[in-house]
Parts: C-alpha cells; sequence; structure tokens
C-alpha cells in the first residue's frame, strides 16, 4: 500500500518523509517536495493525477493556511476542480485530500510540547489548548530565546529534528487542523 503526499518545501518534506514512516510501518509514503506552497497549489491536479496513475491508495495535499483568512480562502487558490472535489464528503474520495495546517506546520510542532523540549534545549514550552492562536514565528522566538539572540534557525534541521520526538498522540489535542489530517491519514493508512 502507498499513499502519496504533496507538501510545499524541504522541511515539510523531511518532517513528513520520517513520521509517516515512523508511525505506519507497514505503508509506503511517496512524499513530494513540490518547493514551494504557490508551486503546491498549481500543481496539485497534475500530482493527484499522477498518484492515480501508480495506483496508490490515496493522495494526501498539505498546506499552509499562512495569512489567508480562513480556510475556505485557501482552498479558493486551488483550481476549481480541485475546489470540487475537496468539497464531496472524505469517504467518497480517495485522492483528494487537501489538509490545511492551521496557521503553518510548525503550529503542529509546536502541539507537541514534549518534542519542542527535547529539540530546543532549556526551553519550557507548555502547548496550549489550541495552537492555531500562536503567532507566526513562535519556533524561530523559542530558539532565539533559548539558544541565543543570533542563534540560527534552519528549518530543514529543526524538521528533521523534530521528526524522531514528534509524538502524534500528544499533539492532537492542541491543534484540531493536525487532529483532522492524522484522523484522515489514519483511514487510509491502517484499513
Amino acid at each position: 500500500m502507498t499513499i502519496g503526499v504533496g507538501v510545499e518545501g524541504p522541511s515539510d518534506f523531511q518532517f513528513w518523509h520520517k513520521v509517516l514512516h515512523k508511525h505506519f510501518p507497514g505503508c509506503r509514503f511517496d512524499v513530494r517536495n513540490l518547493k514551494n506552497r504557490d508551486k503546491l497549489i498549481r500543481e496539485t491536479p497534475k500530482l493527484l493525477e499522477t498518484f492515480r496513475d501508480c495506483h496508490y491508495t490515496a493522495g494526501f495535499i498539505l498546506v499552509d493556511q499562512d495569512d489567508d483568512p480562513c480556510l475556505g480562502s485557501v482552498l479558493g487558490l486551488f483550481d476549481a476542480a480541485v475546489r470540487k472535489a475537496a468539497r464531496h464528503p472524505d469517504k467518497s474520495r480517495r485522492f483528494l485530500h487537501v489538509c490545511i495546517a492551521v496557521k503553518e506546520l510548525e503550529s503542529w510542532y509546536l502541539a507537541d510540547a514534549a518534542a519542542i523540549q527535547a529539540v530546543i534545549p532549556g526551553c519550557a514550552w507548555i502547548a496550549p489548548p489550541d495552537t492555531r492562536l500562536l503567532a507566526k514565528g513562535k519556533v524561530r522566538a523559542l530558539m532565539r530565546n533559548h539558544l541565543g539572540k543570533h542563534a540560527s534557525f534552519n528549518e530543514i534541521a529543526f524538521a528533521q529534528s523534530m521528526a524522531p520526538n514528534f509524538a502524534p498522540d500528544r499533539a492532537q489535542p492542541h491543534s484540531a487542523s493536525f487532529r483532522y489530517f492524522w484522523d484522515l491519514i489514519q483511514k487510509w493508512a491502517r484499513p
């Protein structure tokens, strides 16, 4: 069984490639890095067609909300066919699961306090009830606060270090958007 997953960039690829294979050892994941959000949105129809042509079990698109005001405005960025298909109930579609990280993938990281504490030495982070309320750039701010003003932040290295520490069960109570994605991926990876 193989599931296709389209992601925005290299840090997302590093994180999801490790996390998904770790938590679903009997499933193969073809995680595709589309380099940026705009290209992921633009190339979604072709990517999903590739997943269908390869006879994958399911296809997912993981996109950040970023500064868009709501989830509907993010969906509005996709072409008409993707928007129409995304409106169908989850059970009636296999190849179009658009999952939006509210506000960004980093808010999903912040939903797992133990993982953040393991990756940022000296950080006593406590995940809020809902990470969607956090300001963008919170991970960078935590790094600077605990490692010094001049600490550099490398998104790819951070994602690589988060992946082995990240526990979906700890993150789900603190992020509704992560919980939505994780529930869907479990449905397809553990039939």
